[in-house]
């Protein structure tokens, strides 16, 4: 993992990295406010949402969350990211189907 980086403090780093990570994926968007992503048919159902303050919503088959968190740091390789707050830690992990669009 890469440095740690508080929602607080690095909102602007945290969308280039959510942007680079999720880019040529499925659907992206980034705003002042909340990052978005989810993939697109016909490809595996996923998607995570973080917003600023830290809340995230993710859905995987069978997953879902809601929680809030202080940090994010994202993998090197950007095929993952980890939240961490008072109440836990949460990994979100860019299923291998959606991956293979990155080297098409």
């Amino acid at each position: 993992m890469e440095k740690l980086h508080r929602f607080a403090d690095d909102w602007t780093t945290i969308s280039e990295h959510f942007r680079l990570m999720f880019n040529g994926l499925g659907h992206l968007a980034i705003t002042e406010d909340l990052l978005t992503f989810r993939s697109l048919p016909p490809f595996v159902a996923t998607g995570i949402s973080i917003t600023r303050s830290g809340e995230l919503v993710a859905n995987m088959p069978l997953h879902a969350i809601e929680s809030v968190f202080d940090t994010v740091a994202f993998s090197s390789d950007l095929t993952s990211l980890t939240l961490a707050g008072e109440g836990g830690t949460y990994t979100y992990t860019v299923p291998p189907a959606l991956l293979a669009l990155r080297s098409a």
